[in-house]
């Protein structure tokens, strides 16, 4: 019979910082706005000093930060820090897509992903599953090619592409389209396409959603920029 296992238990700080996150993640505070103690503390429920811990774990991760004697606020992003994500993005996803393209591991992981999609194809207003349902597609193919490096290196920017995504809620239209495309990307990893093709491919989705991007976060978005992410 296998030895007792302790279970952990979830502090309230913790929850409060899941709670939060969350709705960074969701979209639900534009970029730049303040996030005071007091409030996370009405807001859940909480003492004011759990907050404070909540608020410092999100400032620790990289998501809100404070100036000294000022309350924290979203972080915001400028251009160049897109596309500096987006370098390093390519960097990652270009090599999983070549290591799944020579060494053809199963892609059970990218077509469960897919379905988080197919699932929300006719949703028009819940951004924060969307979000999500693409970072996991993307995250699964980074895990499919088998290199737990990539995986640790992908996982270190997920947090930062998740907050850019969220800040594009008021853009949003829907989820049919990016279905669509995703689908394709898996389509064209397990088909017989060559490794030229599909990183082509896969290139133009990642810098349709860094144009995408980096309009939004200059105040320059324009129409007909692509909706991809």
């Amino acid at each position: 019979m296998p030895s007792p296992q302790i279970l952990e238990t979830v502090s309230v700080a913790d929850a409060a910082t899941t709670r939060l996150r969350d709705s960074l993640f969701a979209g639900h505070y534009k970029a730049g706005e303040e996030i005071k103690d007091t409030h996370v503390a009405t807001q859940f429920g909480i003492a004011r000093p759990t907050a404070r811990v909540a608020v410092q774990q999100l400032i620790n991760e990289g998501m809100l930060v404070r100036i000294p004697g000022y309350s924290a606020r979203v972080r915001t992003f400028d251009p160049s820090q897109v596309e500096d994500i987006y370098r390093v993005r390519k960097l990652i996803e270009l090599d999983a897509v070549r290591e799944i393209k020579n060494r053809k591991p199963p892609l059970h992981l990218v077509a469960e992903a897919l379905e988080g999609f197919a699932d929300l194809q006719k949703s028009e207003d819940d951004w924060s599953r969307i979000a999500e349902a693409d970072v996991a597609f993307h995250a699964s193919v980074v895990n499919s090619a088998g290199s737990a490096r990539l995986q640790s290196y992908f996982s270190g920017i997920t947090s930062e592409i998740r907050l850019l995504v969220a800040q594009l809620r008021d853009q949003y239209t829907g989820g049919a389209a990016l279905y669509a495309e995703h689908e394709q990307l898996y389509l064209s990893l397990r088909d017989d396409s060559s490794l030229q093709s599909v990183q082509s491919e896969w290139l133009s989705h990642l810098d349709s959603a860094e144009r995408f991007l980096t309009h939004h976060v200059a105040g320059t978005n324009e129409v007909g920029v692509d909706e991809t992410i």
